[in-house]
């Protein structure tokens, strides 16, 4: 393939242009490798909870609105758990479907779970911030862990979370759930998805309590001790923040508090969106705020996705052979990335194959995101409008 004849001027300098761009692709999925690998080998899975004189209350909170479809295995998965002092709390957000009446009609069976109802979201609120709030108001836990509505736990997962918190002295830790999908292209977005939040967030640097800059947050699984959730200022601070979970990781960080992250796919699963093209529309609706509604952000991501996702695809085509080695390498670390964050021989075959594809899927999500809220001038999430004004409220803050 030869693109000078397209662009004349660059004719006497495309071999040293091409040179440079292939060993940029080779060394940028080489740092991306170690990166994938540091942070499989410090994941670790808690281990057993150990027999205890005494078990500190633990609180529960499950935010739901129209959950109906979902909310029932998650509760029971809950009201199941093998741990002695712990309340659950069910915070119903203005529903219009059955998730009232499926956890009123737990709630009568287990007397450890409680059943609060919002019918109003106050001004400057995002509707599961505030529902989380409320949910805090009404618990009573040493301990409380923010959770979603269609997750499902195996039964020892609080009490081995509470073992490891009591003899590790960690005060924040957030668990990487078991991602359930149906189908290989599902599949594929998922494992995509999973290799960006690697490369945006480190583990290793968010235990780090000097580490200001490295945070991370799970929206299945933030475990964090009631003090320090107090200190942080509870979700009052986080009250108009999509990314809710991920930013009370940062909060907890300014706080020079470390978070520990710990594997836990065999205690907890979850499947984050139905299909393919809703988990598009998944990136759709948290892209664009994720990013602090920047469009040099977005810039910056329509040139990483060709740049650095595609760029080994197409390079392969050059008859150069620096350029036709540099992506052959390229591609293989790609395929090592994937192998190293868990998956099967077939899915790394899958998701390596299927990688260009699914990257400007999510490059489509991003660009969409961002002009249909700026268009918009907000967010429609869960039935609700959020005016830009108010999401940049917390945002900005932070820039």
């Amino acid at each position: 393939m030869n693109f000078t004849q397209f662009i004349p001027f660059i004719e006497g300098y495309f071999p040293i242009l091409l040179t440079g761009f292939s060993f940029f692709c080779l060394f940028g999925w080489s740092a991306m490798l170690v990166r994938c690998t540091l942070v499989a080998r410090q994941l670790h899975e808690l281990p057993d909870a150990q027999i205890r004189d005494t078990y500190p209350r633990v609180s529960v909170l499950v935010p739901a609105r129209n959950e109906a479809q979902k909310i029932r295995p998650a509760l029971e998965s809950l009201v199941g758990q093998d741990y002695p002092n712990l309340e659950i709390i069910v915070i119903d957000d203005r529903s219009t479907d059955a998730t009232l009446s499926i956890a009123d009609e737990l709630s009568r069976k287990s007397p450890n779970l409680k059943l609060l109802r919002v019918d109003a979201l106050p001004d400057g609120w995002l509707g599961k911030n505030h529902a989380n709030q409320k949910g805090f108001e009404a618990s009573t836990g040493e301990y409380l862990l923010f959770t979603d509505a269609d997750v499902v736990f195996e039964k020892s997962a609080v009490s081995r979370t509470v073992s490891y918190a009591m003899s590790s002295g960690a005060r924040h830790i957030v668990a990487y759930a078991k991602m359930m999908t149906e189908g290989p292209l599902e599949y594929a977005f998922i494992a995509l998805f999973g290799l960006l939040f690697t490369w945006k967030f480190n583990p290793r640097g968010a235990r780090n309590p000097r580490n200001k800059k490295a945070y991370i947050g799970v929206g299945a699984f933030n475990f964090i001790q009631r003090s320090l959730y107090e200190t942080i200022g509870t979700h009052a601070t986080l009250r108009a923040e999509v990314a809710d979970d991920v930013m009370l990781g940062y909060h907890v960080k300014q706080q020079g508090c470390g978070t520990d992250v710990v594997k836990g796919m065999n205690l907890l699963s979850v499947r984050w969106r139905e299909g393919l093209w809703d988990s598009i529309r998944g990136v759709e609706r948290s892209a664009f705020p994720g990013i602090r509604f920047s469009w040099l952000w977005v810039g910056l991501g329509v040139f990483g996705t060709f740049a650095g996702l595609i760029a080994p695809y197409w390079l392969i085509f050059f008859e150069d052979p620096i350029a036709k080695g540099c992506a052959a390498i390229s591609i293989l670390l790609i395929a090592l990335c994937y192998a190293v964050q868990g998956n099967s021989f077939s899915k790394v075959l899958l998701t390596t194959a299927l990688h260009p594809v699914m990257s400007l899927l999510f490059l489509y999500g991003l660009l969409k995101s961002a002009i249909k809220i700026t268009l918009d001038g907000g967010v429609v999430w869960r039935g609700t409008f959020y005016p830009i004004h108010i999401l940049k409220q917390e945002t900005l803050g932070r820039s």
